[in-house]
């Protein structure tokens, strides 16, 4: 009697422990079965409902329950989740309540990328580019940068070029962080930054026609540039230190290395450093590319060789696969001809790298120079109307200064040297053609308006 006592209770046991576990977390299914399949659905559809009329309050129960017992079920549960429980942190005034609930959200995110990390369209760069995001923004000066790289890194290595612009701003974000506290990590960051910009290049490319595409990797790759750029990290005596001519000459066979480094000293303005010339020399004689022929041509114009820097430049032309590449050859190739009195050719490449990108500030500036320059061989008889061409001039130059920033102050000082040369008021009241608001045709430069 006692035997049949205890195995009914231990059957009762069985079947207790059976009922317990039909949730999507115990059974290893989405969404469970039973009742608790019933109950997930049910709990989907409700925080479902409640989360798109912005009841949050209402949502969080269901959306609970759901979360707890079938993650694998929905995205929606991450993506409602997400909005619940920011809204939840937005409510909590309790500073140890708050951070709880902020490790829950990226938590949240963990969840997620287990179960939908291999989703085709909403995969684990897109996860964890929006963990980063709600990171950064809820945790404000509390950022552990070094912490945001290591969950940008994996997402980044997986996906390359593939990557969400989001998360590739991140990634590098992070890493310049981290650079500017730790001397040894500066140059992981110059590679982390030159490998998302290539993988940002591409997707430029590949999105060539679509300005909406176009767009959105811009709002990424402009402020990833000018970070960069403005890092410190990136000048041309640290670059030196790190790339040195015995690095260079013990990677001489190494193309990867080589185009990595003619890459960054050509990014680098005015650095005239050897290695990056040797680099070029190898990499030219491995495969011949644009940038080891850019490196060539910075060598020659150092050297004052102009017939050769000019050569390496029109085979880097050639040779380019981007079109930035191609633009700064011939902003390059417009300096030369601007050197050797060659206004002509200069006005031509400036026009020539106009056409691949109308915002290129340095030949904006050098078409200015050019018509400033020209004129008095434009009106050869007249002073004041050599003088008026400066309105054209400034006129371009102000145009440069808005289409790219990082040749403003350039543009300016120019416009300042200009001014003081425009036609006074007493010479324009001797011309009545030059009346103060009217317009003022320069052949073959365009039209201005005398102020």
């Amino acid at each position: 009697m006692k035997l049949n006592k205890s195995l009914l209770s231990l059957a009762a046991m069985l079947m207790a422990t059976s009922a317990m576990a039909q949730t999507g977390v115990a059974t290893g299914t989405p969404f469970g079965s039973g009742q608790d399949s019933i109950r997930c659905r049910q709990n989907l559809s409700l925080f479902s409902g409640y989360a798109k009329a912005g009841s949050f309050q209402d949502a969080y129960e269901p959306w609970k329950q759901a979360y707890a017992e079938c993650p694998g079920s929905s995205k929606n549960i991450y993506i409602y989740g997400a909005r619940i429980l920011k809204w939840k942190i937005e409510q909590e005034k309790d500073a140890a309540k708050r951070d709880e609930l902020v490790g829950q959200l990226l938590k949240m995110y963990d969840t997620r990328a287990k179960y939908f990390g291999d989703d085709q369209k909403y995969g684990l760069d897109v996860i964890m580019g929006n963990k980063i995001h709600d990171y950064v923004t809820l945790q404000g000066d509390k950022v552990d940068y070094a912490q945001v790289y290591e969950w940008a890194k994996p997402a980044v290595e997986k996906y390359a070029e593939s990557a969400t612009p989001q998360l590739l701003y991140y990634y590098v974000f992070s890493s310049r962080a981290v650079a500017q506290k730790d001397e040894a990590k500066h140059e992981t960051y110059i590679n982390d930054y030159l490998l998302a910009s290539e993988y940002m290049d591409k997707q430029l490319e590949a999105a060539a026609g679509d300005e909406k595409m176009t767009s959105r990797i811009e709002l990424y790759k402009k402020p990833m540039d000018e970070n960069f750029a403005s890092s410190g990290l990136a000048g041309c005596d640290i670059l030196t230190k790190i790339y040195t001519l015995e690095k260079v000459d013990a990677n001489k066979d190494n193309k990867p290395f080589l185009k990595q480094t003619c890459a960054l000293f050509g990014s680098t303005p005015d650095c005239d450093a050897p290695a990056y010339y040797q680099a070029s020399r190898y990499l030219f004689a491995l495969e011949p590319s644009s940038g080891a022929a850019m490196g060539l041509a910075g060598k020659a114009i150092r050297d004052k060789n102009y017939s050769e820097a000019n050569s390496y430049l029109q085979k880097a032309i050639e040779l380019a696969d981007k079109a930035s590449d191609k633009v700064k050859c011939y902003e390059v190739l417009a300096d030369l001809a601007m050197v050797q009195g060659n206004y002509g050719a200069a006005r031509t490449h400036s026009n020539n790298a106009l056409a691949l990108n109308p915002k290129s500030g340095r030949s904006l500036i050098k078409i200015a120079q050019i018509i400033g320059s020209s004129a008095d061989n434009i009106f050869p008889d007249d002073k004041v109307k050599q003088r008026a061409v400066y309105f054209l001039v400034i006129d371009k130059l102000r145009a440069a200064a808005a289409a790219d920033p990082r040749v403003s102050s350039e543009a300016n000082r120019l416009i300042g040297i200009y001014s003081k040369s425009l036609p006074s008021a007493a010479d324009i009241f001797m011309h009545p053609e030059l009346g103060q608001g009217k317009s003022f045709t320069v052949p073959g430069y365009g039209t201005t308006t005398i102020r």
